[in-house]
C-alpha cells in the first residue's frame, strides 16, 4: 500500500484510542496535527511521533504533507471542517455521527462528490470482519430473510438523567449531546447494514429526556417495506449488554458486542446446530480502528472517492432515520434553531 499521510483535526480521546491502531496501518505516515490549542497539538503530536503541529485546524487541513484527515472534534463542528478539507482537496475520514442532521449530511456529500475527493465516515462497526462476514452469509441466502434485528447500545449510570453534568459532551445539548448521536448511530447504522439499505416505511420512538434537555435513553423500532423490523435502544443513562440478535428464517444470530465484534454465533435452526465467527484483532492491538484506517487507505490507493462499505448515501440515510426518531422525542439542538 502506499504512503499515506494522515492529519489529525481534534487530538481528544478518541484519537489516543486510535493511535493503538494507526501506526500498524501500513503505509500511514504520521503528518500533522492541528488543534485550536497549539500546546495541545505539540504535546500530543510529541507522544505519538507526528511530524508536525498547529494551533488551528486551517494550518493543519493546508499543509502538503496530509493527504487524509482524521475528524474528531466534537459533533457539530464534523461538518464545516469536513467541507472545508473536501474543498481544500484532502480526502476524508470523518468519525461518527458524520453529520448531527441529514441536511448537513447531504451538503458534506455534494461537496464531496462536486470536488471529486475521498470522504468516508469512521463508522468503524462496518468493517469488523466479523460483521462483513456476518453480511456475506446473510446475502448468500443461506440464512433466508431476515425478519426481525434486536439491537442496543446503552452505557452510563440513571443518576445522569437528573444530575448529569450539563458541562459534559454527553449532556449538552449545544454539543448535540444525548444517547442517539453518540450510539443510537451504532445501532441504526448496523440494522441499515444488515437490510442492505432497505429505507424504513415506518419508525417509533420514545424517549427518557436528561434535566439538560438532551435524550438520556430511546428506544425506537422501525418497520421496513419487507415487514421485517428493527428494535433498537440506545443510553448514556443506563448499561447494557450492547449485543445484537438477528433473526432469519433458517437461524438466530448472535452478536456480542455487535459495534466492535470479534465473535459471532449462528444457531440453524433445521440441524440444531452451531457455527462460530470468530476473527481476533489485527496484531492483537486497537479496538479495531485497524480496520477503517486501512479501508479509508485501500480507498483512496485505488482512486475511489467512497467506500462500498460506507458510502456518502448509506451516511445520508441513517442520520435522515435518526432525524425522524429525533423529530417523535422532541429534541432539536440549539445550532438547528
Amino acid at each position: 500500500m502506499k504512503n499515506c499521510g494522515w492529519g489529525i483535526l481534534g487530538p481528544g480521546n478518541i484519537v489516543k484510542r486510535m493511535m493503538t491502531a494507526l501506526p500498524h496501518v501500513p503505509g500511514a505516515k504520521l503528518a500533522a496535527v492541528g488543534s485550536r490549542d497549539a500546546a495541545k497539538a505539540a504535546a500530543f503530536a510529541k507522544e505519538y511521533g507526528f511530524a508536525k503541529s498547529y494551533g488551528s485546524y486551517t494550518e493543519c487541513i493546508k499543509d502538503p504533507d496530509v493527504d487524509i484527515l482524521y475528524i474528531a472534534v466534537p459533533h457539530p463542528f464534523h461538518a464545516p471542517l469536513a467541507i472545508q478539507a473536501l474543498e481544500a482537496g484532502k480526502a476524508v475520514l470523518c468519525e461518527k455521527p458524520a453529520a448531527i442532521n441529514a441536511a448537513e449530511m447531504k451538503r458534506i456529500a455534494e461537496c464531496a462528490r462536486k470536488n471529486h475527493v475521498f470522504y468516508m465516515e469512521g463508522m468503524w462497526t462496518r468493517y469488523f470482519p466479523v460483521n462483513r462476514a456476518i453480511k456475506t452469509l446473510i446475502d448468500s441466502g443461506k440464512t433466508g430473510a431476515v425478519t426481525l434485528i434486536e439491537a442496543d447500545f446503552c452505557f452510563g449510570k440513571w443518576d445522569n438523567l437528573i444530575n448529569g453534568n450539563p458541562q459534559a459532551r454527553l449532556f449538552a445539548p449545544s454539543l448535540a449531546g444525548g444517547s442517539l448521536l453518540d450510539v443510537g448511530i451504532y445501532t441504526a447504522s448496523y440494522c441499515d447494514y444488515i437490510k442492505n439499505g432497505l429505507k424504513p416505511s415506518a419508525i417509533k420512538a420514545l424517549a427518557a429526556m436528561t434535566k439538560t434537555g438532551v435524550d438520556g435513553m430511546t428506544a425506537f423500532i422501525m418497520q421496513y417495506t419487507d415487514g421485517s423490523l428493527s428494535v433498537q435502544r440506545s443510553g448514556v443513562v443506563q448499561t447494557t449488554r450492547t449485543e445484537a440478535t438477528i433473526y432469519c428464517e433458517k437461524c438466530t444470530i448472535e452478536v456480542p458486542g455487535f459495534w466492535h465484534p470479534t465473535k459471532a454465533t449462528i444457531e440453524w435452526k433445521d440441524t440444531n446446530t452451531t457455527d462460530t465467527i470468530e476473527i481476533p484483532l489485527p496484531h492483537g492491538v486497537g479496538e479495531g480502528f485497524y480496520y477503517e484506517c486501512e479501508e479509508a487507505m485501500r480507498c483512496i490507493n485505488a482512486g475511489l472517492t467512497e467506500s462500498p462499505l460506507m458510502t456518502l448515501d448509506d451516511s445520508i440515510r441513517v442520520i435522515e432515520q435518526l432525524d425522524a426518531v429525533r423529530a417523535q422525542i422532541g429534541l432539536r439542538y440549539p445550532i438547528e434553531k
